[in-house]
């Protein structure tokens, strides 16, 4: 059966020194919670989500679409000669286009962002833990993966890091 690994710190040191511990025997971070930003990088490895790339494939694709479907409205569903004017005049085909374009990459660059701040998210179990409620004003909170068998060694482990409070939750 899974548990959970929780230590609250006192101060950034001894969670630095946890987090790092933690990372060099192997083992997985399933939480880190502070009263502060920490910078990630130093810790560990942050996972990248390409926000940019998506709102710029998005722009790109809807504006060839929706140039495609004008293109196909003026030439092939409803040709309309007027003024003697070639069918397909490009330059007056291109204004909407780069318009909706815009909008369809500003509307996936947000999609985007929620996606990946899991504001889809409407409750957190982890917001459920009495540790996890006192990180916001005083704590540093690390929790870690782990069997039951193991759970001893991890709060030993993280007990000689520094951890004012540890314990083992069951899931």
């Amino acid at each position: 059966m899974t548990a959970l690994a929780l230590a609250s710190f006192a101060h950034e040191a001894p969670f630095r020194e946890a987090v790092a511990q933690a990372r060099d025997d192997g083992r997985r971070i399933v939480g880190l919670w502070s009263p502060m930003p920490i910078e990630l990088g130093e810790i560990g490895e942050v996972e990248a989500y390409p926000i940019a790339w998506i709102a710029i494939a998005a722009g790109l694709l809807s504006a060839a679409g929706f140039y495609a479907f004008i293109w196909w409205t003026a030439t092939q569903a409803y040709p309309f000669d007027s003024g003697a004017r070639p069918l397909h005049s490009w330059p007056v085909f291109l204004i909407a286009p780069i318009e909706f374009g815009a909008l369809a990459a500003g509307i996936a660059g947000m999609l985007a962002f929620v996606v990946r701040a899991r504001l889809t998210r409407l409750h957190d179990g982890a917001f459920d833990l009495d540790e996890v409620a006192r990180a916001s004003s005083d704590r540093f909170v690390l929790a870690l993966a782990c069997d039951e068998d193991d759970a001893p060694d991890i709060i030993r482990m993280l007990t000689e890091a520094g951890a004012v409070h540890s314990r083992m939750v069951t899931r």
